[in-house]
């Protein structure tokens, strides 16, 4: 096992120098954008002329899925598209930032009938063209998820790969070049998925979920080695549904996870469940639990899907609140022993979720998607540090 102190590369390293070069964007603002069929934003970033956002879109007429790349001034507006080609359908999932300002974008791509998918990684330059795109075809199914991005110009993703059994949690190792390093397979009795990764020295920390056999979920976490061996896994959780959708290394040997959970907290009598809560657990190197935290009441389910550390070393978190038929997008800032600092609800329509969040010098970026009058749009949102 490397020792957690060990390696180049550390959160806040990289987090600094993604910032040092992203010019002030003073102005808050909040924008949907779309056409016909659905949009969803899976991540934005800034740029030297204003923002980008990596978009999944699905065209009605065709039933088809493509990726593009929306364009915004430093305001938020004055919106141009970019159209990403392939002969395929590509269903993009999220946007890992890079330390050098590159960007990863990362799903699958869907091929032949019925709909079957390997792995896409798209790789940008901070201006928003692509640089190299990675589409094998490999037998059985593979999707990715999220990463991280290396120093080396790489990345290591997470998934689920599965040939004929139940999904498995699945690791890539890509050079710059987007060539294969070397990958993993995480062997369980039941399905599981990775979401997310977190470096630490040079190892990595992956979260996500792991079906029970009461057919609920508990919270994965494993821990890899740089040259990709398991070095331990546990699932973790209670009676009911557990999930890690977030990974973050707050210090040397110190992970935190978010997700939601509906195995702690209030039983609420009027609805007779137990509403699900934003959840946060932080974990030493040997995958001991240092503290946890559970976010949210008997009023709203509450889910977080991103979460981003900030200079200070409080995290930006984003996610959604709301019931079985409506919801609203959430932003929050949480200080690193996981409380709230504040939070922020967008009620735009009929439904908002938040699933990507990137932290600027003078505030933050968070992607998601709003449904309403016009149909199912991307949302984009820009906050300073205080939330407003």
């Amino acid at each position: 096992m490397a020792h957690p102190c060990s390696g180049p590369f550390h959160v806040l390293t990289a987090l600094s120098l993604v910032l040092l070069g992203a010019p002030s964007r003073a102005q808050s603002f909040t924008q949907t954008f779309g056409d016909r069929g659905a949009q969803d934003g899976i991540g934005g970033w800034s740029s030297t002329a204003g923002f980008n956002i990596m978009v999944r879109q699905f065209d009605e007429a065709t039933h088809r899925y493509s990726s593009a790349r929306f364009s915004t001034s430093t305001s938020g507006s004055s919106l141009t598209t970019s159209g990403l080609s392939s002969s395929l359908d590509q269903f993009l999932q999220q946007v890992v930032l890079a330390p050098d300002g590159h960007v990863f974008a990362v799903g699958s791509r869907l091929r032949g009938e019925p709909a079957h998918h390997d792995p896409l990684v798209i790789k940008l330059n901070n201006a928003g063209e692509v640089l190299w795109s990675n589409e094998p075809e490999i037998p059985g199914a593979q999707q990715l998820f999220g990463g991280v991005a290396l120093p080396d110009g790489g990345a290591v993703l997470c998934g689920l790969s599965s040939d004929t059994g139940p999904h498995q949690a699945h690791v890539v190792r890509l050079n710059a070049s987007g060539e294969l390093v070397w990958s993993y397979t995480l062997s369980t009795p039941t399905v599981a998925e990775a979401f997310a990764v977190a470096m630490d020295g040079e190892d990595f920390v992956l979260t996500g979920r792991q079906a029970t056999f009461s057919g609920t979920d508990d919270m994965l976490l494993f821990r890899l080695t740089g040259n990709g061996q398991l070095e331990w896994s546990t699932s973790f959780g209670g009676s009911a549904m557990d999930v890690g959708r977030a990974a973050v290394v707050t210090a040397p040997g110190t992970v935190v996870v978010a997700g939601w959970t509906n195995s702690v907290g209030t039983f609420d009598v009027t609805s007779q469940r137990r509403p699900y809560r934003a959840y946060l657990a932080a974990f030493d190197v040997d995958g001991d639990t240092l503290w946890t935290r559970a976010i949210g009441d008997t009023t709203y389910d509450q889910r977080a899907y991103a979460l981003v550390p900030t200079l200070t070393g409080d995290f930006y978190l984003v996610g959604e609140r709301g019931t079985s038929a409506l919801s609203d997008a959430v932003l929050m800032r949480i200080s690193s022993q996981g409380s709230v600092v504040w939070q922020r609800v967008l009620d735009l329509g009929k439904e908002e979720r938040f699933t990507n969040v990137a932290a600027l010098q003078d505030g933050v970026l968070a992607t998601g998607w709003s449904f309403g009058e016009f149909g199912r749009q991307v949302l984009f949102v820009k906050r300073g540090p205080d939330g407003n």
